[in-house]
């Protein structure tokens, strides 16, 4: 793991370019490494879009400099413990997106039994993702707009449907051929991707906004509860 620290002074960057100069010194963090913004303006709003642009894969803590800046210790969000619910759910979309990711390239390089174990492993992590989703959180909140449940709990149902069928392909007595598979998974890939989009954007703000509402001791409880599932603890 790297352990590079660096300090990027963007005071004299035009407002116009900020953002972009911001995504440049970002993009492409690693773990273990920091960067320290510096900035005139407070970047709160800028933080949060960049934030969004990256998958939520930043984590920041402002300050305010005695000069009038203002300095952003920025770290990817792997090296810091998740700050809420929604955290833990999209880094989980996270690993599962790369593990599925590699079982696809390994598929289209036609090496279809390497993919087997991680398509089966992505399958698994698929089902206690959705099992916490659908058994734990759905009927824990009462939110505002119903409608993002509604539409998650429907095409769960589409996603495990098509995840058994691309597992029923692997687990045959023949090894799969690649044909065979890679245009289901090139499906469920999409499919995935618009979900958790959905999700990210109007689901879990809500369910994070109504678990601040509970008392400490129960919202640690159940970010304990979920965490330990989608580790595959023991609960």
């Amino acid at each position: 793991m790297n352990t590079q620290e660096s300090v990027i002074d963007l005071c004299p960057v035009a407002a116009s370019r900020l953002q972009t100069a911001a995504l440049l010194a970002v993009k492409d963090l690693q773990r273990g490494e920091t960067v320290h913004l510096l900035l005139r303006e407070e970047p709160s709003l800028m933080l949060q879009s960049l934030n969004l642009q990256l998958r939520h894969n930043l984590s920041w803590q402002i300050s305010a400099e005695e000069t009038g800046e203002w300095r952003v210790l920025i770290r990817h969000r792997e090296d810091v413990a998740p700050r809420d619910l929604m955290d833990i759910l999209s880094r989980d979309h996270q690993r599962l997106d790369e593990l599925f990711g590699l079982s696809l390239q390994l598929v289209n390089a036609g090496k279809t039994s390497e993919a087997a174990p991680l398509v089966m492993e992505f399958a698994a992590g698929l089902k206690r993702h959705i099992q916490v989703e659908n058994d734990i959180l759905a009927p824990s909140f009462r939110i505002p707009d119903a409608e993002p449940v509604a539409i998650m709990l429907h095409e769960h149902g589409d996603i495990l449907a098509q995840t058994a069928n691309i597992e029923s392909l692997f687990a045959g007595e023949e090894p799969v051929q690649a044909w065979e598979v890679s245009p289901f998974l090139a499906i469920l890939s999409g499919v995935l991707a618009k979900h958790e989009h959905r999700e990210e954007q109007n689901l879990f703000p809500q369910w994070d906004i109504a678990l601040r509402m509970a008392a400490p001791e129960d919202r640690q409880a159940l970010l304990t509860r979920v965490q330990k599932i989608l580790s595959n603890m023991q609960q």
